[in-house]
């Protein structure tokens, strides 16, 4: 095949890519089918929730009959070692005086093996679902993780405390237990929120509904998966505009420490909700960081030393350089085009939408990896190759100057610190290449 035609239709290819990876959904990316529309979904209660207190005088008066002989409490346990273990755990414990019951329910059940795990999690449709253990085999292998346990019982009259009880019946049932997981919006710890925001008719909302002022999703993710660097580079690339906004004490109980603390501390129509707190088991592992590291000095260390040791090689080992370019542009572009279809096509929208990262990592990126071989020829090749590297320099530029405009900025400062740097030096690179062979840009 001539070598004009190879480079056309290599171009081509890259274009049919990226033209797929913008309007085809992850599953079928995967090989799944998507399902049906008219299919029931297979994540969402079946059956209409139980009235809440106040509705039925003669269900309430049933309620506080049967919830004057129960316990509830809030189990929260401290992060483990796995990743998705780090963010802690929580439980609702109703403990019945008549029967001996003791059972500890919580929302946090998943399986690797379902099927179609992976597009479920990509398109963010994962399936989860609620499930009750014996509250002390439950603690047990908690305590065996050498996880922290806090309980604390909560202040409910008897009608509170027997119409939680039907909910967590009512959600405990085959029909009625699954639910689709999001990392912050609807997870564990936000089902037992809503839980008692449900029993307290809507008073535990407005009590939560203020600012702390510095918390955010990004910030959050990154201070507990700080000590996982390739989690943690990944969160920053992964998360947009929306996950960097100050978060309310509501939106913080995403994670089940923030949860307990308010609970504890915030009076509900004043109204102490915690009436005894004990922690039963105390971790002997070091704790999580306070707050979120600040990487972005070692991430331009990194970027500058990457872009100078390119830069360098391009003289003493060029081929060296053009297989390090078309890796780079090829992995560039392959995380914009995930970038953009999670923003705009999967349920992961409201916080990795609007991602400025897609100024440094853009689908863009895969043109650049076809046609970085030819940077310095002198045809129309050359021409684009250089042209490309041009461009995506300084589009990403541009994007590190957005970061700082108030109404824009995103705090992924630390991605475009490892990557401006390594674009601008394959540029230089291609523009000095352009020059020794005479070419024009």
């Amino acid at each position: 095949m001539p070598f004009r035609s190879w480079a056309r239709r290599t171009v081509a290819a890259m274009s049919a890519i990226v033209g797929a990876l913008c309007v085809v959904p992850f599953p079928l990316l995967l090989g799944q089918s998507m399902p049906a529309q008219a299919a029931l979904p297979d994540n969402v209660a079946q059956t209409p929730r139980p009235p809440a207190p106040g509705e039925s005088p003669a269900l309430d008066s049933a309620r506080a009959a049967m919830g004057a002989a129960l316990t509830i409490s809030i189990y929260t346990y401290g992060p483990g070692p796995a990743v998705f273990e780090k963010f802690g755990h929580i439980a609702i414990g109703i403990a019945d005086a008549r029967t001996g019951e003791d059972v500890a329910y919580n929302w946090g059940m998943f399986d690797f093996d379902q099927p179609n795990f992976l597009g479920r999690f990509l398109t963010g449709d994962t399936r989860y679902w609620m499930a009750g253990y014996r509250t002390f085999e439950f603690n047990t292998a908690y305590q065996a993780q050498d996880r922290t346990i806090r309980k604390q019982v909560l202040n409910l009259t008897p009608v509170q405390r027997g119409a939680l009880y039907d909910l967590v019946a009512w959600n405990a049932s085959e029909q009625n237990r699954y639910y689709r997981y999001d990392y912050y919006n609807n997870n564990c710890s936000t089902r037992v929120r809503d839980a008692l925001d449900w029993v307290l008719r809507g008073a535990l909302r407005p009590a939560l509904d203020s600012t702390t002022g510095y918390r955010s999703w990004r910030g959050e993710t990154a201070r507990i998966t700080a000590q996982n660097l390739p989690v943690y580079a990944g969160i920053q690339v992964a998360l947009g505009r929306g996950a960097d906004r100050h978060l309310t004490r509501w939106e913080e109980a995403f994670l089940p420490e923030y949860l307990a603390e308010y609970l504890a501390a915030v009076p509900v129509e004043g109204v102490t909700l915690v009436q005894q707190d004990t922690v039963l088991y105390r971790a002997q592992g070091a704790p999580l960081d306070d707050h979120a590291p600040n990487r972005i000095m070692p991430a331009l260390a990194l970027g500058l030393a990457l872009g100078v040791a390119l830069f360098v090689l391009a003289r003493v080992a060029p081929a060296v350089v053009t297989v390090t370019g078309v890796v780079w542009y090829a992995v560039g572009g392959v995380l914009g085009a995930a970038l953009l279809l999670a923003g705009t096509i999967t349920k992961h929208g409201p916080y990795m939408g609007n991602n400025l990262n897609l100024m440094a990592l853009s689908p863009l990126l895969l043109f650049a990896a076809a046609l970085w071989p030819w940077r310095g020829a002198t045809d129309r090749r050359g021409r684009a190759a250089r042209a490309l590297a041009l461009l995506t320099a300084g589009i990403a530029l541009v994007g590190l100057v957005l970061m700082h405009v108030p109404g824009i900025w995103q705090q992924s400062m630390m991605v475009y610190m490892v990557v401006v740097p390594v674009h601008a030096a394959l540029a230089l690179i291609a523009t000095r290449a352009a020059r020794d062979s005479g070419a024009t840009t």
